[in-house]
């Protein structure tokens, strides 16, 4: 498959993920790695697995690239488990929601008076960089990303974010799309 990362193109398929790191053994982490794939029974952070594979330095691109590369090829990628993550204790992945449920596959529309509104219920995925700062992505819109000093400010952008993406959608005349839906899974490690 070809990926684009910060304007280059790499061409990416699963056997080069395998061959890249069959030898290597994974990094030690700091506590600042939140997502692993498994690879040859061991645990690597995804941004390592990406460096090996495109020889990039590790600042170049964000773990949100590594994420959304080892997906689209296949990889299933689990969220570090221990009792805290960058300090602080983990976090559900969307408010309001237990466990596996997912939000409604339709939109939702809501009756607010005279005017009905469409309400989507989209997946923001929230991820710690290296410099300390909260980037949220939003994966049923590709490339919607925006980031905050804080958690509420990352999310206060990314919604600005998603707001402007459908926008443009419905100017382009583009269907808007349906609702997220997610599960998530608890692995032993």
């Amino acid at each position: 498959m070809e990926f684009q990362i910060r304007g280059a193109s790499y061409a990416i398929e699963p056997e080069d993920i395998m061959s890249a790191t069959r030898r290597v053994q994974p990094s030690a982490t700091d506590g600042r790695n939140k997502y692993f794939v498994a690879l040859h029974g061991r645990q690597y952070p995804i941004k390592q697995v990406i460096q090996l594979v495109t020889g990039l330095a590790s600042p170049v691109f964000t773990a949100q690239y590594a994420y959304r590369i080892l997906s689209r090829l296949g990889f299933e990628i689990s969220e570090r488990s221990d009792a805290t993550v960058y300090g602080r204790p983990p976090r559900a992945p969307t408010a309001g929601l237990q466990g596996n449920e997912s939000p409604p596959e339709a939109p939702v529309i809501v009756d607010s008076g005279d005017d009905a509104e469409q309400v989507l219920n989209l997946l923001v995925l929230f991820e710690t960089d290296e410099d300390g700062w909260e980037v949220a992505s939003c994966p049923t819109l590709p490339g919607c990303h925006s980031q905050g000093r804080t958690r509420d400010e990352a999310l206060a952008n990314i919604r600005e974010a998603i707001r402007g993406y459908l926008a443009s959608m419905r100017e382009h005349g583009e269907p808007l799309p349906s609702s997220s839906t997610f599960q998530v899974l608890e692995v032993p490690v």
